[in-house]
């Protein structure tokens, strides 16, 4: 039986549109929640973490046949962290994640639209998988995302949603876009989680990450969609902090 996590990292970025400046630390999050994940993957030993990295700046169709490549192989989960900015499909009611080079009047055609994301998931070769989203969205889209996720989210998800208004000219952009959950979770899996047990999993992680306490990065209060982590998942973390302990007592 195959044991690996298949981990695919989408960081899509889109620098040249004002508009989409949420997606900006997509890239970031994506490298990020990289190290997190293999650095304390309970059972990370040779060929058990295989790990496909998408270029940020990559069309949507090389986006989709990196998932649909490794969704392919066996293993016991499918791992996806999705990171960027969200835009509304008004034609076909849809959130679509911004690709590279969009402009407003055409980012709906050009981006990954997330049902694409989530098919290909639920269709995956793997016992398990796990979409992390970690996204800004336009307005738009974040209005119609709770509707639509209740409709079409075909596959466990965890993660965050926050809304990204185009700031006035002159203003700095609001904190707290893309990549802020795999920023939060490598800080907490670097410190470890004193008196949790030894084996983290997402739902032992959920309510200890700042953005789910209120003590995020500024975002203004009602701005946010999270998404609960499921209560059962095969994405098994080390708690550093027990390892630290152990010590502690030997040494002592």
């Amino acid at each position: 039986m195959d044991l690996a996590v298949e981990l695919v990292l989408i960081g899509a970025e889109c620098p040249e549109e004002r508009a989409f400046g949420g997606s900006l630390g997509a890239a970031l999050g994506a490298q990020r929640f990289w190290r997190a994940v293999t650095g304390t993957l309970l059972d990370a030993g040779p060929g058990r973490c295989r790990i496909t990295t998408v270029h940020p700046e990559a069309d949507a169709n090389a986006m989709l046949s990196a998932l649909k490549q490794a969704a392919a192989r066996g293993g016991r989960l499918l791992l996806v962290y999705l990171a960027g900015q969200l835009a509304w499909d008004p034609r076909r009611r849809r959130p679509v994640l911004v690709a590279a080079g969009s402009l407003r009047e055409n980012a709906a055609r050009r981006g990954l639209s997330c049902d694409w994301v989530t098919s290909a998931m639920a269709h995956c070769g793997q016992t398990e998988s796990l979409l992390v989203l970690d996204l800004a969205a336009e307005p738009a889209a974040w209005q119609e995302w709770p509707a639509w996720a209740a409709a079409e989210l075909t596959v466990p998800a965890w993660g965050r949603i926050v809304r990204h208004d185009v700031p006035r000219r002159g203003r700095a952009p609001a904190e707290g876009g893309a990549g802020v959950l795999a920023e939060e979770l490598a800080e907490l899996l670097d410190a470890g989680v004193p008196g949790a047990p030894a084996v983290l999993d997402p739902a032992a992680l959920d309510a200890r990450l700042p953005s789910r306490t209120g003590h995020g990065s500024g975002e203004a209060k009602g701005a946010v969609h999270l998404l609960e982590a499921p209560q059962e998942c095969r994405l098994l973390l080390r708690n550093r902090a027990v390892l630290r302990g152990s010590l502690r007592s030997t040494l002592t």
